[in-house]
């Protein structure tokens, strides 16, 4: 059997205008407020096409131009920025116990945000009412809907929007999410896993969006779930599977996880696991927050728990800083949020396990985006597709 070979593929010249127009608007996302000039150079295209394609974007109404307060000598230059009343984007993070719903603008900042309680296991047709009830209610009649973008937990098939089959996810198993949601409310819509949701609203709009690198979050609560972000795109591997880093193992004689494996990270340091090796300790606390509290107190055993959870988290850290070699770690989620000293102690045991000529550049920070991160990284899919495809997305 003979094996076609890919190759490279030439532009014509739509697809490169389309290009060109999809530099403009990540140079703008970037470096706004910016000149023509300055954008010129930033983009390395000639005067004569930026004034070209600044008119296009005007005309898709993405851009603002206003004049410069520059006290300098002469004319004052025009500086664009994009428009951040261009319209409104829902994000949406369904999890296995809430509903997260976020509006926001053209530019990623949130106007109006809610969470409901979820429970999977009561089936498809009632997550498909909640999610179509609380969409509806966040929509601002008044503003143009530019699309949904919906983070859920994986596997999913992101190019045809479909959610494989997540575990104990009410036995979801190739439901066409994004075709539903598109023909309810008659806009494009996209998903991915909630992880690479969150880690591209981190990119784009959080502790990331001054880098330029590869960026990979982590995320801590019910499950253990990453995100690999590469130059500003999300990568997902052959087979969407790239970061699935709750399901390496870190104990080889470590608890039987639902994946079949064991010793995955999720059965050591995700919040359900950490409350039950609490509960067989003899402690009585109910989330992460009290054990904090119970630690706080003097409880040893609190203590030592938190000690064996760092331990666990760093060697996860590590292992993935060997394989993807980040410029940039985000570590978020609840775990994160409840215990106040993570970050610190995370980065002090990971520069202590890391290759010497690492350990300084290590770059390790908290998420900013909170519980949030997830929706709005879903808002960003939709943005995404506006910049890779301008006047296809804005011309419907």
């Amino acid at each position: 059997m003979t094996t076609r070979l890919e190759v490279k593929k030439g532009s014509n010249l739509p697809k490169v205008k389309a290009e060109n127009l999809s530099v403009v608007l990540d140079a703008l996302r970037k470096l706004q407020p910016i000149s023509r000039s300055d954008l010129a150079e930033a983009t390395g295209l000639t005067a004569a096409t930026i004034t070209h394609l600044v008119d296009e974007l005007n005309e898709l109404k993405i851009l603002i131009e206003t004049r410069s307060d520059s006290k300098q000598v002469g004319r004052r230059p025009t500086l664009l920025t994009l428009n951040p009343e261009r319209g409104q984007i829902v994000g949406v993070e369904i999890s296995r116990s809430t509903l997260h719903v976020v509006r926001t603008d053209f530019c990623g900042r949130v106007l109006d945000r809610l969470n409901v309680p979820h429970d999977p296991n009561l089936g498809l047709d009632y997550t498909l009412a909640l999610l179509y009830e609380n969409i509806t209610s966040m929509i601002d009649s008044r503003l143009e809907l530019l699309g949904i973008g919906i983070g859920v937990p994986g596997p999913v098939n992101s190019r045809e929007g479909i959610v494989l089959g997540p575990p104990n996810f009410g036995g979801w198993r190739n439901v066409h999410l994004a075709q539903m949601v598109s023909e309810k409310f008659g806009v494009p819509c996209w998903l991915d896993d909630d992880a690479k949701t969150a880690a591209l609203g981190e990119r784009w709009f959080g502790s990331g969006k001054n880098g330029t690198g590869t960026l990979l979050y982590v995320s801590f609560r019910a499950g253990v779930g990453a995100g690999l972000i590469v130059k500003d795109h999300i990568f997902r591997g052959a087979h969407e599977l790239a970061g699935e880093i709750g399901h390496t193992t870190i104990h080889v004689d470590g608890p039987l996880c639902e994946c079949g494996n064991r010793g995955c990270v999720e059965t050591l340091v995700s919040v359900p696991a950490i409350m039950l090796e609490a509960a067989r300790l003899g402690l009585k606390c109910k989330n992460a927050r009290e054990l904090e509290a119970l630690a706080q107190e003097g409880s040893q055993t609190a203590k030592n728990i938190k000690e064996r959870t760092y331990q666990y988290i760093a060697a996860t850290v590590v292992n993935a800083i060997n394989h993807y070699d980040p410029d940039m770690i985000v570590l978020g989620g609840t775990l994160v949020r409840a215990w106040p000293d993570f970050i610190e102690c995370v980065t002090e045991k990971v520069r202590g396990r890391s290759f010497g000529f690492l350990s300084k550049d290590v770059n390790i920070v908290r998420a900013l985006l909170g519980s949030d991160a997830s929706a709005v990284g879903a808002a960003a899919l939709v943005v995404e597709q506006i910049f890779q495809e301008p006047q296809a997305q804005l011309q419907r």
